[in-house]
């Protein structure tokens, strides 16, 4: 191994175990080298104004909190990434040897992450370039799910089921509840709602995803017809969804990211209008927003181990002389879950999104097949099946 110094950066959106593969990866460097190990505060801001924290100064006590911590501690940001940033990065990483880069992130980070790897080959500087992932979207392609995605759908189902009750206290009016999930261009959000779903309810879930065009007379049709069949309904949609045309639903006064992407959110109060403008329904809507992603009490411990263990595999892979890749897991062929750890090159996570099957969704009813149910269930963890037996279900009537 070359000698060096290693350097970690958390990039995008913060989610619940983000600093779980952090610990995993602090804490292993620290265990089987003497080497320093900087974090750059602010994500790629950090390294650009030479903002750093020494992480193995940290105490294994420290490393065991963060281990089960939400949120980016080391901070994060979004930007875009230029030719002059590029060999600035370089330059800040010849200044302190770092031979060891790792970046905690999403799609964008792990775009960027191959950019820095290959401007350093470019440079002639010998640097190891490995890519941790995570995503509430569950978007990142290669991995049969990101770390972070379980907890975000943990906390979005026991919102829904929370919701479900308080629907189900009235009898009369029948009304139309709007509930808005992330997810730019996936539905994997907010199909994780649908374990909250029950067929025996007065209350019909509806499902938009951005992976089908959505179709406002077909959704007004669906809510007349629960109407007619006594029912109250639940939208659930995806802050991503579009038309047939592919313009978002919620397509006025856009404003746009660092990222110059279409900020998201809001479609659940467009949606809320146009459904009472229509139909003269009393509606509501919920935008659970940022809330959903780094919910402390909606933790899943399988989506905190798995982070750590890839944390852990992201060193691992160095050893092994990895480089340009990004660490992962599948899942073994077997009645019970078991993933499996591996790697897999940046150039084939890159530019590319991992959608929801459209296999998983009826289209006609606009709600998830069961097919989905068994991949998302081992991943919630035991706490949120066991916690099901302290609550009566959301269709019994005293």
């Amino acid at each position: 191994m070359i000698t060096g110094t290693a350097m970690i950066v958390q990039s995008g959106g913060p989610t619940a175990v983000i600093n779980s593969s952090l610990a995993g990866l602090i804490k292993t460097i620290c265990k089987q080298s003497d080497m320093p190990v900087y974090g750059a505060k602010g994500g790629l801001q950090g390294l650009l104004s030479n903002t750093f924290v020494r992480l193995d100064m940290l105490s294994e006590q420290q490393l065991n909190k963060i281990k089960y911590t939400p949120g980016a501690l080391l901070g994060t940001c979004r930007l875009k990434v230029n030719e002059q940033h590029l060999k600035q990065i370089i330059d800040t990483l010849k200044a302190l040897n770092v031979r060891y880069f790792f970046y905690i992130g999403g799609n964008g980070s792990m775009h960027v992450a191959h950019q820095i790897s290959a401007y350093a080959r470019q440079s002639n500087y010998d640097l190891y370039t490995i890519g941790i992932p995570k995503s509430i979207d569950n978007d990142l392609d290669s991995i049969d799910h990101s770390p972070g995605y379980a907890s975000a759908a943990k906390f979005l189902i026991s919102c829904t089921r929370d919701i479900t009750f308080d629907i189900n206290s009235y009898e009369l009016p029948k009304k139309v509840t709007i509930l808005e999930t992330m997810g730019r261009n996936t539905g994997w959000l907010a199909a994780a709602c649908s374990l909250a779903a029950s067929q025996q309810s007065n209350c019909q879930q509806l499902i938009y995803i951005p992976e089908v065009p959505f179709n406002m007379e077909q959704c007004l049709e669906s809510i007349e017809r629960n109407r007619n069949n006594n029912r109250h309904t639940l939208l659930i949609v995806s802050e991503g969804i579009r038309d047939k045309n592919e313009s978002l639903i919620a397509s006025d006064n856009v404003l746009f990211d660092a990222l110059n992407r279409p900020k998201l959110g809001g479609v659940s109060y467009t949606l809320k209008q146009q459904i009472h403008q229509s139909l003269g329904v009393s509606t509501r809507y919920i935008d659970t927003s940022i809330w959903q992603r780094c919910c402390t009490s909606c933790l899943s411990m399988v989506d905190v181990e798995e982070a750590y263990t890839l944390g852990v595999k992201a060193w691992e892979a160095v050893q092994k002389g990895n480089n340009n890749i990004m660490v992962t897991l599948v899942r073994q062929e077997s009645a019970k879950y078991i993933p499996v750890y591996g790697t897999v090159s940046l150039k084939k996570v890159i530019d590319i999104e991992k959608h929801f099957p459209i296999q998983w969704y009826d289209q006609t009813l606009n709600t998830i097949k069961e097919p989905f149910s068994s991949y998302l269930l081992p991943l919630l963890g035991e706490d949120i099946s066991s916690a099901q037996d302290y609550f009566l279900d959301a269709t019994v009537n005293i």
